[in-house]
């Protein structure tokens, strides 16, 4: 998809330096994946403890004993 941006052109070098891409397209999709990933934690985070009434660590626990 062609999508036309007006990004800083300081954040956008030094994000290719730390994400070591070589397009600018490359570097913003890669963001996103990252940003989807963070926010997908997150999530996972908010629902710790929801559910089945146990720890993660005795739900594998009871998981291998079968």
């Amino acid at each position: 998809m062609r999508t036309t941006l007006d990004l800083d052109g300081r954040l956008l070098k030094e994000a290719m330096v730390r994400a070591k891409t070589h397009t600018k397209t490359e570097t913003v999709e890669q963001g996103l994946r990252e940003l989807i990933r963070a926010t997908q934690r997150q999530r996972l985070l908010t629902m710790r403890g929801s559910g089945y009434g146990m720890s993660l660590r005795t739900f594998l626990r009871h998981r291998s004993d079968e």
